[in-house]
Order: C-alpha cells, then structure tokens, then sequence
C-alpha cells in the first residue's frame, strides 16, 4: 500500500460523508507521533546588538488520537476522537452526530472540525501527510480562526466529470461570553480528473463583533483573536489547490484574515509592560512610545490584516524495503499585530520579526517500512527581520508516528 493510498484510506474516515447506507461495526482506529525538535543560532537582542543561542533539544508527544465510528443506521452514525496530546490528560477534540438524507446533504451536529482548506480536518492524522510541522494558518499560536464548529451542513454531486463539495456551518463565535453574532464558515471545491485535482475556496465571518478566547497571561489564542481586543469583527478568505500527478503530490494555499479591531487599553497596558515587545510593537500600541504606559496613551484603534500562504511539493517513490518520499515546503506569515511571548497571547515566530513577518523553507524526507509507520525527517531555516537586519536560523525535526485499527 503506497503512502498516497494509505493516507487515502485514513482520509476517508474524517472528510467524506457515507456512500453506503449499510450498518456498520463500531470502528476504532487512530494515530500518534513522539517528535524530536532543535534549533540552532537563534538570534536574540543583546542591547541594540544581536546575539545567538541554540536552545535546548526538545521531545514532545504532539499527536496521540483515538477516533470511534459507528454507523448504527442507514441514516445516522456517531463519531468521537480522543485527544492525548502530550501523553498526558485526554480531552474530546471532537464529538458530533450525523443525519444523512444522501451524497448531497448531511447534516452534522457537536465538536466538529470545520472544513476550512486543505488541512483542517487532518492535522491530526500525522502519518498521513508529507511533512511534520502544519501550515501557518494552523499554527497552535496563531491560527486564523477556531479549528472547530458546531453545526454544519455538507455535501457532494457530481458536476461535468468531477465532484463538487460543498458546506457550511455555524457555531457560539470565536470570544468569550459573546451574544448576537452570527459566525458563518463555507467551504466548496472541486475535485476532478479522476481525483487528481482539487480546487476549493474557504471563507468565514465572525457574523459580528467578537474577542478572543483568551484574556492576557493565560497563553496563546486558539481562535483568530488576540486576547487584547476588547471587540473584533473580522473575515477570512482562503484559497487552495492541490494536483496529483504520477507520484508528485502539489499543494498551494494562500489566506487573508481582515480584522477591525478596538483594543483593551488595560489589556495592552499589560502587555506593554510583561511582554517584552519590541520597539515597532510598542509604536504600534502606544500614542506616545516614549510616553507613560498608561490607559491615556493607548493607540485603541487595532485594525490588521494577516495574511499566509504556503506551497508543498512530495514524492512518492515504493522500494524493496517500503515507500520513500522526499518533500519540500515554504510557508509565508504576516501578522503585525501579534507579540513574541507566548504567555502573553503572542508567536514567537511573527513576533519575533520588526514588522510581523517571516518565511520558513522546509527540506524533508518520509520512509514508510510498513502501511502504518512513517518516519519523518526535515530541517527548516526561519527568514525574517530583526532589529533592522534580516537574520535566520535552523530549525531539526524528526517525527515517528504510528497508525492503528485500519
């Protein structure tokens, strides 16, 4: 079974509604990683100066999922994925209902992955997919909006020679304690050439004013707000493709977030003060950057765009020994309203950068022994400005993941 196939297999559990109505057994099958990460020459400020350091390797358990699926009737079935991230507490990542009238319409209820691109919905499944790292726009430590929603409707007809898909979904909104608005997600793509290709568009409303999911000092977001806006109404737009040629697999996606934002002046009086942000951020939240850190000489007006975008590119080559597939990846991230410190709801890759913005070229290898085991390899060089000079440093990965119960 080649990679390409064995992803296929595990894809079609999380992405595509039941073409058959028959009834099925419980199915219980999953996934999880252990990852090896170090960088090198990290730059930091040093004065006015810039020094390097290379932090300490670091062992992590990033993915460890158990997924149970159970179509108990012609009409209905249940899914539920476990979330152990870290080998620690487990949590519920997902947990819906589903009605299925046909193809063409299906109505799914509960803890959802939107679909929203290329990648939303299989993030978790790390055997799956060339490369190690998500792309930009679902970074833990800025994703461009929540990962999840509530209700959604979905579907496919065929169109012409290809497949057509739709969805749409709705859900409480990205903040906390938020009442009248309206989040709306669509996603639709186009699937032909006997599944070859795919185009699709995304796109996602906060249906309103709305603020984040974290207030400041509690870590980074994991919604599109940061957590010093005191209201925030913003819209995604996102576009993809992907080809699959032979053995080549071709993947681009690119994304704009507009935000029109007003910032919490206590909030940011915090930040100004515990973050540690550089001169650029503090010009940018301060009326007066030389001037007292206070409520008075907060800049309130927080309007930004961010904006990503990536291209990925592997091959799949089958040897006596297993599968082999060499991969290579740039991702491109602009946020100039983010903050390097985690803590503080920042990202300590944007910013990081004088003017919010980096790039990331990847380099990487995948070998598969088996169906179910995929070792990963690659190496990254981070590229952004700081302190007025461009500067970069490189980053080492190993991943080794494991699928089971297909």
């Amino acid at each position: 079974m080649t990679f390409r196939r064995a992803a296929l297999v595990v894809v079609a559990f999380l992405l595509l509604p039941s073409t058959s109505h028959a009834q099925d057994a419980l199915q219980v099958y999953g996934y999880f990683s252990t990852r090896l990460e170090k960088s090198f020459s990290v730059p930091f400020a040093n004065g006015t100066s810039i020094d390097r350091e290379s932090p300490p390797k670091e062992f992590a358990q990033p993915f460890f999922n158990v997924m149970m699926q159970h179509q108990f009737d012609p009409h209905f079935k249940a899914f539920v994925n476990l979330n152990g991230a870290g080998a620690g507490n487990v949590d519920v990542r997902n947990l819906w209902g589903e009605w299925s009238q046909s193809n063409a319409f299906n109505v799914r209820i509960g803890k959802i992955y939107r679909k929203f691109g290329l990648y939303n919905e299989v993030l978790d499944a790390v055997p799956t997919y060339y490369g190690i790292e998500a792309p930009e726009a679902f970074d833990g430590d800025h994703l461009l909006i929540s990962r999840t929603t509530t209700a959604m409707v979905y579907g496919f007809t065929r169109a012409g020679t290809g497949r057509l898909s739709y969805s749409v979904s709705t859900d409480n909104g990205e903040g906390r304690d938020i009442e009248g608005t309206l989040p709306i997600g669509a996603d639709v793509n186009y699937n032909f050439g006997r599944g070859s290709y795919t185009v699709g568009l995304s796109g996602y409303t906060s249906g309103g004013a709305t603020n984040s999911d974290r207030t400041v000092g509690s870590g980074s977001p994991k919604s599109g707000v940061l957590p010093w806006m005191a209201r925030d109404s913003f819209t995604v737009v996102n576009a993809y493709s992907e080809a699959k040629v032979g053995a080549f697999t071709l993947q681009g996606e690119w994304a704009q977030a507009d935000h029109k934002s007003q910032r919490d002046a206590a909030a940011v009086v915090q930040v100004v003060n515990g973050a540690g942000i550089n001169a650029a951020q503090r010009a940018r939240f301060l009326i007066d950057p030389s001037g007292a850190v206070n409520t008075a000489n907060v800049r309130l007006s927080g309007d930004h765009i961010i904006r990503t975008w990536y291209l990925r590119a592997g091959y799949s080559k089958e040897t006596t020994r297993g599968e082999v597939g060499p991969y290579l990846q740039w991702d491109w991230y602009s946020n100039p309203e983010t903050i390097d410190n985690k803590r503080f709801g920042g990202d300590a890759e944007a910013g990081v950068a004088d003017d919010g913005v980096f790039n990331k070229g990847t380099a990487g290898i995948l070998y598969r022994p088996v169906p179910q085991v995929a070792f990963k390899v690659d190496a990254s060089v981070h590229r952004y400005k700081f302190l007025g000079r461009t500067v970069s440093y490189p980053e080492l990965r190993f991943d080794l993941s494991y699928a089971f119960g297909l």
